[in-house]
């Protein structure tokens, strides 16, 4: 199941929306639509048939996914006053 700290149910996808036998209402964002799932009587239930979507298979991909590598370290220039006299060039629009 793909938790939430932005839903106050807990699970991605799903909102609650009133009382009754099915409170939980489920849907997702495809292509810049909404889409509806349907409606259930828990919040893990909803939230098993988010999972089950595209969308949610995605979710988990990413989220299990092991980090990218870090960056390459930069290398490390000498700072002016590491640098002799000789070494300083002087620009010609300062």
């Amino acid at each position: 199941l793909i938790r939430s700290e932005r839903s106050r149910t807990g699970f991605k996808g799903v909102s609650k929306m009133g009382s009754g036998a099915t409170p939980y209402r489920v849907q997702v964002y495809r292509k810049g639509t909404v889409v509806h799932l349907g409606r259930y009587a828990t919040a893990e239930e909803g939230a098993r048939a988010y999972a089950a979507t595209p969308e949610g298979i995605a979710d988990l991909a990413a989220r299990d996914a092991p980090p990218p590598p870090p960056p390459p370290p930069q290398p490390q220039l000498p700072s002016n006053s590491e640098l002799s006299s000789s070494e300083l060039i002087r620009s010609e629009r300062s």
